[in-house]
């Protein structure tokens, strides 16, 4: 495969996972929103902190999966590409670009790593507005959520370490 299709491949990997990571954690994201808008409306002294969020919980929700939706059709739209031998993205073939865009996405991986380790500590969570339980398992869309950050970790690496091979040659 061509450095060209490489990169059309990664990126559409990468779309993917980040689409289907959006869509399946959408109503965690849609709490975490409105959890913000509780407090900042409590700092602010607004008083109008009673409404009832259910239509904002559900506009939220659908605004998430919708964009993941879309941000998944790019990247199997990207995939097809790659696998069709199409490249829209101009492979650079300079040695230094190739050396700094492999050792730019295998540091960006490796931080990620970090994150993920140092993060590893369960937060409180909320579903619905409902505290969960720490012994409760994670609801499907964040387990989803979850394996998708931890494949798109993997991509970073695997992509930066693949082009820094390609300059060790």
């Amino acid at each position: 495969m061509n450095l060209g299709r490489e990169w059309t491949a990664f990126a559409g990997g990468l779309f993917l996972l980040m689409g289907t990571s959006l869509a399946a954690a959408a109503r965690r994201s849609a709490e975490d929103a409105l959890s913000w808008s509780r407090q900042w409306h409590a700092a602010v002294g607004e008083t109008d902190g009673a409404r009832d969020e259910a239509p904002r919980r559900r506009a939220l929700v659908l605004a998430y999966r919708f964009g993941g939706v879309f941000f998944a059709g790019v990247g199997l739209g990207l995939l097809a590409s790659a696998a069709a031998g199409f490249s829209p993205f101009a492979a650079r073939e300079s040695r230094a670009a190739t050396l700094a865009a492999g050792l730019f996405f295998t540091a960006c991986g490796a931080v990620m790593s970090i994150n993920v380790w140092l993060r590893r500590a369960r937060a409180p969570r909320f579903l619905d507005g409902e505290l969960l339980d720490f012994d409760a398992p994670p609801p499907l869309g964040e387990r989803v959520a979850s394996a998708c950050s931890r494949a798109m970790i993997a991509l970073f690496l695997l992509f930066g370490l693949r082009l820094l091979t390609q300059v060790a040659r």
